[in-house]
C-alpha cells in the first residue's frame, strides 16, 4: 500500500472495489452508503471517496444537460420560420430547466420596449403579447446589462422600475422567482428568455448558466432564422417584382396598341381596370367625366364637380408628375394627365383588395402619359378641322368669298351649303368661348366661329326657335348657367351676314330688358330693333313714358291693365273678343280700360297712340318675363 494510507483487511479492500465498481457504472452511492461501507477506513478517505462521488454526480447531470442542449439545437436549426421557431425555443427551454413557467420577449431596439411572443406553464391571459415598456421590470434590466438578472421574490424586490400592467400579469400567474437571461448575436441583443417559479427560491449557479448557454444558442439560431426569413423575403419580392415588371409591360404595350390602332380614353380605362382590377375613370381638361368603367362611382363627381380630396390630389399630382393618394372619400389615387404644365385631363383609380404597388403606381402613371399622347393627338386633329370649319364659317359670316368656292370648301369637309340654315349667336364670357367653341364644332353638321361677345353657329334647318334651344342647352352644360341663344332663319348665304349681324342686335338688346337667359327668335324683337336699336336704355325710357302710370297701377293693387291693353290691342280693339282671351265678362274689360283712360287720357285709343301704348306695353311685358 501508498505511504500514508492504512492497510486495509479483505473485507475493507472487497468494500472499497465495490465502491469503485459503482462509481465507473455512473452509480454515486450516498455519503451515508460511503460511511457504512468503509466505515472502517481512515475519515480522510471517506472525505475523499465523497468528494469524487460529488463531483462525478456534477460531471454526469452536466453531461445529460449539455446532450440534451446539444440535442435541442440540432432540433431547433431545423425551424426556418421564425414564430413557430419561438414556440420551439421557449418549449425546450422548459423542458431542459424544468421551472413552472418559460416565456421569451423580444426587444424592438426602435421602442427599446419587449413584447411576450411565446409562453410555456401560463395560465394568465394576460401573458401573450405582454408589453413591457422602455426601462421597465427584470427584463429591461437585463437589456440594460446584457447579463442574466433574478430574483428569489418578485413581490419583495423594488430596485427597479415597475409597470401596473407587468405586476399584474405575474400577480395572476403567481410568479415569485424568476430568472432572466439575454439572448444576443452579433452584440445585437434579439430578446430575453425567462424562467420563473411560482415558488420562492434562489436560482443556482448551475441552472443560470446551463439557461444562458441555451439562450446564447437560440439567439444565434433565432438570427440565423430572421436573416433566412428576410432573404426569403426579398427573394419572394424580387420575384413579385418580377412578376409585376412583365405584368405591367405587357399592360403598356396594349395600350400602346390601343393608341397606335386609334383607339380612344374608353378603351384604355377598360385596359387598365382588367389590369389593376380596379374600377378606372378618365376626365377632360375641364374635369368632367370622359368615361368610366364599373364600379367608378359618380360620388368623385358629387353635384357635378371634383370631390373635394380629388381636387387636393389632383393639385399634389399636377406639381410631383406622380400618382397622389385621394385623403377621404373617392378613388385611391389620381395622376393628372398633362403636357408640360398644360393640364389635358385626369385619370383615377378605385380602390382593390389592397393598396397599389409600386409597380402598379407607376403603370397608372405610365398610362396617364399614354392618355397626354392620346389627347394631344386628338386635339391636333379637332384642331385642323376646327381651324378649317372655323375658317369656312368666318368666310361665311362675313360674305368674303364668292358662293362657289364657299360651296367647294364646304364639300371637302362634307358640308351641304345649299339647304336651309339658321344662324343662333350666344353671348358668353371670354373664359368660356374655347370651350363653348369646341363643343359647338364638333356637332355634326354645325359650323361655329367666335365671333363678337361670343360665338355664332350655323344650325342646319329653318326652325330659329328649335336650333335656338338647342344651342342653349348646349351652351349651358358647357358652362354649368343659363344661357342666352338668339337664332335667325338665313334666307340664302348671300343674306347671312345681314341676318348674322340683327341676331348680334338682338343678343345685345334683350339683356338691357332684363332678358339674359333662354332661347329667343330675332322676328319676335325685330320691330323693337327697328324702333330702338341695340339701346335697351331708349326703349325702356319709352315704356316709362307711354305707360309708366299704368305700370305703377299694377304694381300697387296687383292688377293687370298691361295685359287688357294687349289683349285689346291683339283683338282689333273688340271688348268681347278681348274678355274671351282673358275669360273674363266683357264689363270686366270695360271697367279695366275706363281706369287705363283715368291714367293716360282721353285719347289713348286713337291710332296713333293705342300704337306706340301696345308697343310699350310689350316691351314691359318682355321685362317682365325675363326678371
Amino acid at each position: 500500500m501508498e505511504e500514508g494510507l492504512p492497510r486495509l483487511d479483505a473485507s475493507s479492500q472487497r468494500a472499497l472495489m465495490d465502491l469503485l465498481a459503482r462509481l465507473a457504472e455512473g452509480r454515486h452511492p450516498s455519503a451515508e452508503d460511503v460511511t457504512g461501507l468503509l466505515g472502517a477506513v481512515d475519515a480522510a478517505l471517506v472525505d475523499r471517496i465523497r468528494e469524487l462521488s460529488a463531483r462525478l454526480r456534477r460531471l454526469s447531470r452536466r453531461e445529460g444537460e449539455l446532450s440534451a442542449l446539444i440535442a435541442s439545437t440540432r432540433d431547433l436549426v431545423e425551424v426556418r420560420d421564425v414564430e413557430p421557431l419561438l414556440r420551439r425555443l421557449v418549449d425546450r427551454a422548459h423542458d431542459l430547466v424544468g421551472t413552472d413557467v418559460t416565456y421569451l420577449s423580444v426587444y424592438d431596439k426602435d421602442t427599446d420596449e419587449l413584447f411576450v411572443r411565446a409562453s410555456r406553464g401560463t395560465v394568465s391571459p394576460r401573458f401573450p403579447g405582454l408589453r413591457v415598456p422602455a426601462g421597465a421590470g427584470i427584463a429591461s434590466r437585463v437589456v440594460r446589462a446584457n447579463a442574466p438578472q433574478w430574483t428569489s421574490d418578485y413581490g419583495e424586490r423594488d430596485d427597479f422600475d415597475r409597470d401596473p400592467g407587468i405586476d399584474a400579469a405575474i400577480a395572476e400567474e403567481q410568479l415569485r422567482s424568476l430568472v432572466g437571461v439575454p439572448m444576443s448575436a452579433n452584440g445585437e441583443i434579439l430578446g430575453v428568455l425567462f424562467a420563473a417559479d411560482r415558488a420562492s427560491r434562489p436560482f443556482a449557479r448551475e441552472e443560470i448558466a446551463l439557461l444562458s448557454a441555451f439562450a446564447d444558442q437560440a439567439a444565434v439560431i433565432l438570427h440565423t432564422a430572421r436573416l433566412f426569413a428576410a432573404a426569403t423575403e426579398a427573394a419572394d419580392r424580387a420575384e413579385r417584382h418580377a412578376e409585376a415588371m412583365n405584368a405591367a409591360a405587357r399592360v403598356h404595350e396594349r395600350l400602346t396598341a390601343l393608341v397606335l390602332s386609334g383607339h380612344g380614353p374608353h378603351e384604355v380605362a377598360l385596359t387598365l381596370a382588367e389590369s389593376l382590377n380596379r374600377p378606372v375613370a378618365i376626365a377632360d381638361r375641364d374635369l368632367r367625366p370622359v368615361t368610366r368603367t364599373r364600379g367608378a362611382s359618380e360620388g368623385w363627381w358629387p353635384g357635378g364637380r371634383l370631390a373635394p380630396g380629388v381636387a387636393r390630389a389632383l393639385a399634389r399630382s399636377r406639381e410631383s408628375g406622380h400618382c397622389a393618394r385621394v385623403e377621404g372619400p373617392g378613388p385611391e389615387v389620381v395622376v393628372a394627365v398633362s403636357a408640360g404644365s398644360d393640364l389635358l385631363g385626369l385619370l383615377l383609380v378605385g380602390e382593390g383588395d389592397g393598396p397599389l404597388s409600386d409597380v402598379e403606381r407607376r403603370t397608372v402613371e405610365r398610362c396617364g402619359q399614354i392618355l397626354a399622347l392620346l389627347t394631344m393627338q386628338s386635339e391636333a386633329v379637332t384642331h385642323a378641322e376646327e381651324r378649317v370649319r372655323g375658317e369656312l364659317a368666318l368666310d361665311l359670316f362675313s360674305g368674303a368669298a364668292d358662293t362657289d368656292t364657299l360651296r367647294r370648301r364646304a364639300s371637302a369637309r362634307g358640308i351641304v351649303l345649299d339647304q336651309p340654315w339658321t344662324v343662333v349667336v350666344v353671348p358668353v364670357p371670354d373664359r368660356h368661348r374655347h370651350a363653348l367653341h369646341r363643343a359647338l364644332a364638333v356637332h355634326p353638321g354645325w359650323m361655329s366661329a367666335p365671333q363678337g361677345e361670343g360665338v355664332s353657329v350655323l344650325v342646319p334647318g329653318r326652325d330659329p326657335t328649335s336650333a335656338a334651344t338647342l344651342v342653349a342647352q348646349r351652351v349651358g352644360a358647357v358652362t354649368d348657367a343659363p344661357a342666352l341663344a338668339v337664332g335667325a332663319a338665313v334666307p340664302d348665304l348671300p343674306g347671312l351676314p345681314a341676318v348674322l349681324a340683327e341676331a348680334w342686335e338682338c343678343a345685345a338688346f334683350l339683356p338691357s330688358l332684363g332678358v339674359c337667359e333662354g332661347a329667343h327668335e330675332v322676328d319676335d324683337y325685330a320691330p323693337y330693333l327697328a324702333m330702338f336699336g341695340t339701346d335697351g336704355g331708349r326703349a325702356l325710357a319709352f315704356v316709362d313714358r307711354v305707360i309708366g302710370p299704368v305700370v305703377e297701377w299694377d304694381a300697387r293693387h296687383h292688377s293687370d291693365l298691361t295685359g287688357t291693353i294687349t289683349a285689346l290691342a291683339g283683338s282689333g280693339g273688340s271688348v268681347t273678343r278681348a274678355a274671351r282671351v282673358l275669360y273674363v265678362h266683357p264689363n270686366t274689360v270695360k271697367q279695366r280700360l275706363e281706369r287705363v283712360t283715368s291714367l293716360l287720357g282721353e285719347d289713348w285709343r286713337s291710332a296713333e297712340s293705342l300704337f306706340r301704348v301696345t308697343v310699350a306695353t310689350r316691351l314691359h311685358l318682355l321685362r317682365q318675363n325675363g326678371k
